[in-house]
This record gives structure tokens, sequence and C-alpha cells, in this order.
């Protein structure tokens, strides 16, 4: 399997759902401590992403008892698949997970893990599919060396049968980013093989994908096209007494395009084509060249603000255009144009403008029209 050997025996453990519940619960403060969980929880919220006050904790620890079929720990080196019986698809997640401990055998899987903290959740993302597309590359290889298993999937109770509640009510956002590095990083990892073969994804590991534009196109993975580092100023100085940043990252490609198709609960995955993204949220994202945003707030008050890089000023337009869109939308108001390059919009509770420069975009949102104008002041500043 993945032309790797099994160096060390590897430790199997049968979980139950309730069990897999208990033992995520005993670990999610060490796994997603509760400051970083509110602070990505109030981010999200004022991209109106998720319902203000999401538990994402509770969230993950719901999704994953419900959706999680198996999965190795690289710290014990124990393999736990979910259920009693040993069926078709318990077989394939089976050799998923054997794919994981041969990736941490031989290629690191755990210091890889180690470094996530130090990683833009865009980064992180973008390392989660190249070890999970991975293993979904070589676990669909080893089904197609197997004929019966193949019959044996195809007769079984597959997920599109199934109630999944939770995924059903799940915000998209959520959704794309638990199930993205499984559905868009196997067809990555196999346009890294058809470069190179395994011994090119081997490598990939000591030369990871940096981003999740590079895993929705490989070839710029593959061309080395980086993402153009964006910075912003500090606000404090400008908004005044009492304003700290909550929540500073980068939302990346995928995120971008998760945002812009403005979905409901439910409609991010398809089972017959995977993500469910539509072409013109995808299309408005994929001149993406780098960003970063900024979540600022005091006791009473919070102001997002997102600058964003482009491969060419029409590509930034593109975007803008999809943007206001999506928040005239989202806010139920209409945007004014305030400069030639500047719309702002406004209705009660909040105040939103959007400015481009050539092939950058910057968005600021704040309760009141003031707010927007300190922060916009202080980006054009920078």
């Amino acid at each position: 399997l993945r032309e790797l050997s099994l160096d060390a025996e590897i430790e199997e453990r049968f979980f139950s759902n309730e069990e897999l519940r208990q033992e995520l619960l005993a670990t999610i403060d060490e796994d997603y401590p509760p400051d970083e969980a509110a602070a990505d929880s109030r981010a999200l919220a004022a991209f109106g992403l998720i319902p203000e006050g999401t538990d994402l904790a509770a969230l993950y620890v719901d999704f994953l008892t419900e959706n999680v079929a198996g999965f190795y720990d690289s710290e014990t080196n124990q393999m736990y698949l979910i259920g009693s019986d040993f069926g078709p698809l318990e077989e394939f997640a089976y050799s998923h997970e054997v794919v994981h401990a041969l990736q941490d055998q031989h290629l690191g899987l755990d210091e890889i893990s180690d470094t996530f903290t130090d990683l833009t959740d865009d980064e992180a993302l973008a390392i989660t599919s190249l070890y999970e597309g991975d293993a979904m590359a070589a676990s669909l290889a080893y089904v197609l060396e197997n004929p019966m298993l193949v019959v044996r999937l195809a007769g079984s109770e597959l997920i599109g049968q199934q109630d999944l509640p939770v995924l059903d009510s799940t915000p998209p956002v959520l959704v794309v980013s638990f199930l993205f590095p499984y559905l868009a990083g196997q067809p990555f990892v196999e346009a890294i093989r058809a470069d190179g073969g395994w011994e090119a994804v081997d490598a990939a590991y000591d030369d990871p994908p940096v981003s999740t534009e590079q895993i929705l196109h490989p070839e710029k993975y593959l061309d080395r096209d980086d993402p153009t580092p964006v910075t912003l100023p500090d606000l404090a100085p400008t908004l005044g007494e009492g304003w700290d940043i909550v929540d500073e990252d980068v939302v990346g490609e995928l995120q971008t395009a998760v945002l812009l198709a403005n979905l409901q609960p439910g409609e991010a995955i398809s089972m017959t084509s995977g993500l469910n993204l539509p072409d013109e949220a995808l299309a408005a994202a994929a001149g993406w060249d780098g960003d970063r945003y900024a979540l600022w707030a005091d006791d009473d008050e919070e102001v997002l603000v997102w600058s964003s890089v482009w491969d060419s000023e029409q590509e930034a337009t593109d975007f803008s255009h999809a943007l206001q869109q999506r928040e005239a939308a989202r806010l139920s108001g209409g945007f004014e144009e305030t400069t030639p390059a500047a719309v702002t919009l406004v209705t009660d509770g909040h105040a939103v403008r959007i400015e481009q420069n050539g092939a950058e975009v910057r968005y600021l949102l704040a309760p009141t029209l003031e707010r927007v104008e300190q922060a916009a002041a202080s980006l054009s500043g920078a």
C-alpha cells in the first residue's frame, strides 16, 4: 500500500460513536484551546459565515462524532475505528488510516502536525489537504486493486443514504473546512503523482503546499506560485483606548469562494460531485494572490478589516463586484459610490466600505460609518 513498508505494528482500537465523543471531549481543550475557539467564532460571525455565539468546540465534537469513520493518532501510534462491524466502508477507512501510519513512520506526519500552531488557517488547511489527499489517493488505489471490495462498496449504505443531521445543519464554511482536505486533496495529490509518481508525493512533505490556492490549482504548487504576503497596520492608535485585536489570520482562496457563495446549511456538499461551490463564486475567487484580515474590538463594538491582493486589476474588480453583491444581499442594503475607487453601504447597525486600488481590495466593516472611516484612514496611511 502506497509503496511504503509498515515498519512497526499499529495498535488498533474500536470505538463506538459515544466512546469517540467522550475521547473528543477529553482532548478538545488541548486540541482547540477555548480562547482560540472563541476568537475564531467571533471572526467567522463578523464575516457573516456563522451565527453569533456559535460554540465551535462543541460543534467540532458533534461533527466528528457523527462523520468520522476512523482516525490515526500520530502521538500514540494507535488507529481508532468507529463501530463494531468490519464491512466494506470500514475496510476502506482502515486502508486510509494505515496510510496515515505509513506517513507517520516515513514522512514525519507527527512533526508536520506540530507546526500547525505557527501557520495561518489557510496554510494548515493546505498541508492537511496534502496528507489527507495522499491517504485518499492511496486508499482509492487499494479499492481499485480489489474488485470484490468495489462490488461490496457499491452494495453498502453510502454516505448519501445516511441521516446526518449535524452535517446538514453545520454552517457551510465549517463543512468545507472539514471535508475539503479529502475532496480536493485527492486530485491535488494525483496531480503531483502524475508529475513524478509516489516519490514526488513523498517529496512534497519536505516542500508542502502553502495555500488552498495551490490545492485548488495544483499547477500553482508545481510552479511554486506562492501567495503574496499581506500586512495590516495597528489600528489601536486610530480607534482609541480600549481597543484590542481579537483575531488575525488569512482567509485564503477557498474560504473567499465560500464567503462569496453565501450558501445555507446543507448546500456546501453534493453527494455526487463533492464540494458544491457555485462556479461564479469559484471564478470570482480564482484570482486570489494573498490576503489578511484582523478583527478589533472594545467592550461594545467590533471593526473588521480585510485586505487582499489579486493576480490582476481585472480580477480584483471581479472580486470587488462579487463581494458587493454578497454584502448587499446579506445586509439588505445597497452600495453607493463614495469615491471613484470606493463604495459604501450603511444599514441599521452596519457600515461597510469596499475600496480598490489597482490589484488590491480592502474591506471594512463596523457598526457605524465613523468607525469605518477611522479604520480606512489608518489603512490608507499604512
